[in-house]
């Protein structure tokens, strides 16, 4: 059974189960893993993994995750308001900002 973009995002944003948190990691989608980010349910592990994505927009929320143990700075040029947008992931609409 395929779930939807929806499905995947109401996971990694709320669940707690990390057996279904944890593939999510590696996922293509940007915003499910800026979700997965926010999500004070992951571990340690798990948010100081994502602390280093590629994508600004995920990293950002890692590090601002209370399991992340990671250091980095990120410079202020880089913390435009699509970095440290708050919308929820499932009505985010990037082409509106």
């Amino acid at each position: 059974m395929s779930l939807s973009l929806n499905e995947i995002l109401d996971i990694a944003k709320n669940s707690k189960d990390l057996s279904s948190l944890k593939p999510l990691l590696n996922t293509k989608s940007m915003i499910v893993r800026r979700a997965l980010a926010r999500n004070e349910h992951i571990d340690e592990s798990m948010a100081n993994i994502l602390a280093f994505d590629p994508v600004l927009n995920v990293s950002y929320m890692a590090l601002n995750n209370p399991k992340s143990t990671v250091k980095r700075e990120i410079p202020p040029s880089n913390l435009t308001k699509c970095v440290v947008c708050q919308k929820d992931e499932r009505y985010m609409d990037c082409t509106l900002c």
